[in-house]
C-alpha cells in the first residue's frame, strides 16, 4: 500500500479496537495523534521546572520534534509498520530541539532500531521496540540522571515486556505500558530531591506520558482533537493567473537540482561516510544517516539514476521516492495565490512548524568555502546580544535561547554557511549541547568543535579569546579556559508557588539564579539583582557585565549600575543593551 494520504486525512480511519496486530497506518495515526496530544498540553509540560522560572521549554521542544516526525511520514512512502519507524526516527532527529527533543529523538530511532523489518506491530514488536528505545535513550546521554524521562522509557519498556509475558493483546499491552508508565512518572520526585523540593514530577518524562496517552487514544479508536489541515494543494488551471504563470518559470530557473531523491539502503558494513562524500559530487542537500545495516539516503540532484546506481553497488535500495521539486513549488505556489494564502513567515513560530511546509532553505555543502582555518555558529536570543556575539567574531548566529532551542536541522545549516576549515560551535545554554553534539555526529565530513558553553556570558568570555587566524583545537582549548572563570547570573519572575533551596517563592515574585542555583528572591527587582551580585563577586573578580532584557528600561538597568559602583568602587562595571526575553537582567561576574 503506497501512502499518499496526509497523517490527518487518515486520522478518521477505522477502529482498530480489539484487533491482535497494528499495521503501518494504525502506527502513522498514533504517532499524530499522540504529537497532537502532547502539544495540547506542552504548555502543562513547561510548567513543570525545578525552578519556577518562566522559561520552561520541554514541552515545546518535545512537541517540535515530533512535529517534524510527522512531516516526514506525511512525505514518505510507506508499506510497512518499520517504514514508517523509520520515517519517525529521521524526522524526530533533523527536527530535534533541546535536550529533551534530542533524547526522544533517540528514542524513536532506537523504537525503529527494534521494529526493523516489520511489517506490523504485535507485542513482541513492541516489547523489543521500547526495550531498544530506552537503551539507545540512555546511551546518547554521557551521565544519565534517574528520576528523568530516561527512567519513565526504561519503565515503559519493562511494562512491555510483561505484557509479552502475560499473553496481553496489543490494544492491552498499550493500555497497560501507558499505566504504568504513569506510575513510572509519579515516582520520579522519590528518584530526584531536587523534584521532590519543586514539588513536581519530571518534564521530559511527563511529555513521554502526554505522548503515550494520545497514541493510545488513536489506538483505541478515539478522536483526539482537531488540528489545523496542512495546505491543500490544488492542481492548477489552464487560466490561471499571470502572477501564477511566472511563478512557474521562475521556478524552474532557480533550481540547480531538480529532483529530491530519497531511498533506504540495506546492507552488511554500510560504508556511510564513503556514500556521503561520493553523493556530494552528485548533487546538493546530502543526507546519509542510519546504521551500518541501514541507511536513509537524501539527496537534490539532476540525475537521481546516477545516485541510484550508485548505491545499489554497496546494497539493497528499497522505499525509493523522487519527487520534481519545481513541479512541488508550482503546485504550492499556485495553491497559496488561489486560496490568497500569504507568503511563509516567520520560520521560528510553532504554527508554521506545524503546517506541513518545509520553511527553511536548504543548506548546501557544495558552497562552503574554505576561506580561513576557523569559523564560529553562536546560539542566542535578543538583538542586543546577536549584535555583540557578531561584533566578537561570531559568523553565524542562530536565533535560540530559554523558551526556543534551536534544532539539529537549523545548527547544521548554519555550520554550511560557515567560509572555514573548521566551525567552533558555542550553544551558550545548557539545553543545546547535546543538540549541537549530534550535529558533530550527523555531519562528519566536517570538523565541527562543540565548546560547552551554558550561558551567553561563557559564550562571550569565549569569544574574546577567539583568533580566526589560528587552528580550531587552539582556539577551543583558549575558550574552554574561560568558562570557569566566569559565574553568570539571571534575574526573572516565578511563574508559580513554591520551595526551593529553602526559599519560599511566591507567585510573580523576582528571582536570582546563580550558575543554575537559585540564591536570590524578592519584591523589589533591582534589590534581587543586587543580592545576587554580592554572591556572585569575590576577590578575584574584576569585571561585571549586565545585559538588561527586552522589558526593561535602560533608567532601571543604569540605576542598578550605579548602586553597584557604590558598593564596589573597585570593580570595571558594564551595561549593554541585550533584548533577551524572560530574564530582566543577565549578569557576569569576571
Amino acid at each position: 500500500m503506497s501512502k499518499r494520504m496526509s497523517v490527518s486525512d487518515r486520522r478518521q480511519g477505522g477502529n482498530p479496537l480489539g484487533r491482535s496486530l497494528l499495521d503501518a497506518e494504525d502506527f502513522a495515526r498514533a504517532i499524530a495523534a499522540g504529537t497532537e496530544w502532547l502539544g495540547a498540553n506542552k504548555e502543562l509540560v513547561n510548567a513543570l521546572n525545578v525552578f519556577p522560572v518562566p522559561d520552561g521549554d520541554t514541552g515545546t521542544n518535545m512537541h517540535l520534534t515530533l512535529l517534524a516526525a510527522v512531516r516526514e511520514i506525511n512525505k514518505a512512502q510507506y508499506k510497512s509498520l518499520s517504514d514508517v519507524a523509520e520515517a519517525v526516527a529521521l524526522g524526530s532527529l533533523m527536527g530535534a530541539r533541546g535536550n529533551s527533543g534530542v533524547i526522544l529523538s533517540q528514542l524513536l530511532r532506537g523504537f525503529a532500531k527494534g521494529v526493523e523489518g516489520k511489517t506490523t506491530l504485535d507485542v513482541p514488536g513492541l516489547t523489543r521496540g521500547l526495550q531498544a528505545a530506552a537503551s539507545m535513550a540512555y546511551k546518547a546521554v554521557m551521565k544519565p540522571v534517574e528520576g528523568t524521562m530516561l527512567t519513565v522509557a526504561r519503565g515503559a519498556a519493562r511494562s512491555a515486556a510483561e505484557c509479552r509475558r502475560m499473553n496481553l493483546d496489543i490494544v492491552s499491552a498499550i493500555e497497560k505500558v501507558l499505566a504504568d508508565s504513569q506510575k513510572t512518572l509519579e515516582e520520579t520526585p522519590e528518584l530526584l530531591p531536587t523534584l521532590k523540593e519543586a514539588g513536581v514530577v519530571d518534564a521530559g518524562g511527563q511529555g513521554l506520558v502526554f505522548f503515550w496517552e494520545g497514541l493510545t487514544k488513536s489506538i483505541r479508536g478515539e478522536t483526539v482533537f482537531a488540528r489545523r489541515e496542512p495546505l491543500v494543494v490544488v492542481p492548477g488551471k489552464s487560466d490561471a493567473a499571470p502572477a501564477v504563470k511566472k511563478i512557474k518559470e521562475t521556478a524552474k530557473e532557480d533550481l540547480e537540482f531538480r529532483y529530491c531523491t530519497e531511498f533506504l539502503v540495506k546492507g552488511k558494513n554500510l560504508p556511510l561516510d564513503t556514500l556521503r562524500h561520493d553523493l556530494a559530487k552528485s548533487g546538493d542537500c546530502v543526507l546519509v544517516v542510519g546504521t551500518s545495516d541501514v541507511a536513509k539516503v537524501h539527496i537534490h540532484t539532476n540525475h537521481p539514476g546516477q545516485v541510484l546506481e550508485h548505491c545499489i553497488r554497496t546494497g539493497e535500495l528499497h522505499e525509493i521516492k523522487i519527487d520534481n521539486m519545481a513541479y512541488q513549488h508550482n503546485e504550492f505556489e499556485e495553491a497559496r495565490l488561489q486560496h490568497n494564502e500569504p507568503g511563509l513567515s516567520d520560520p521560528h513560530k510553532e504554527e508554521d512548524l506545524d503546517a506541513g511546509v518545509s520553511l527553511r532553505d536548504e543548506a548546501n555543502p557544495k558552497e562552503r568555502k574554505m576561506e580561513r582555518p576557523v569559523g564560529v555558529v553562536a546560539v542566542t536570543i535578543g538583538e542586543g546580544l546577536t549584535a555583540i556575539l557578531k561584533s566578537l567574531g561570531a559568523d553565524v548566529v542562530v536565533e535560540g535561547g530559554q523558551t526556543m532551542n534551536p534544532s539539529i536541522e537549523e545548527l547544521r545549516d548554519a555550520v554550511y554557511k560557515v567560509s572555514a576549515k573548521s566551525v567552533i560551535i558555542l550553544p551558550n545554554n545548557s539545553n543545546v549541547i547535546l543538540t549541537a553534539d549530534k550535529v558533530r555526529e550527523l555531519v562528519p565530513d566536517i570538523d565541527i568543535v562543540v565548546v560547552p558553553t551554558k550561558t551567553i556570558p561563557q559564550g562571550v568570555a569565549a569569544l574574546v579569546t577567539y583568533n580566526p587566524a589560528v587552528d580550531a583545537q587552539s582556539n577551543s582549548q583558549s575558550m574552554k579556559d574561560m568558562i570557569p572563570q566566569v559565574i553568570t547570573g539571571e534575574v526573572t519572575y516565578a511563574v508559580r508557588a513554591s520551595n526551593v533551596n529553602g526559599f519560599s517563592i511566591d507567585e510573580k515574585d523576582f528571582i536570582g539564579i546563580r550558575d543554575g542555583e537559585l540564591c536570590a528572591t524578592g519584591k523589589d527587582r533591582n534589590e534581587v539583582a543586587m543580592n545576587l551580585v554580592s554572591q556572585m563577586v569575590d576577590s578575584d573578580t574584576s569585571l561585571i557585565t549586565i545585559y538588561h532584557g527586552e522589558d526593561m528600561h535602560s533608567e532601571s538597568a543604569n540605576e542598578l549600575t550605579e548602586r553597584l559602583a557604590d558598593i564596589y568602587p573597585y570593580l570595571e562595571i558594564e551595561v549593554h543593551y541585550g533584548g533577551q526575553p524572560i530574564y530582566y537582567y543577565i549578569i557576569s561576574a569576571e
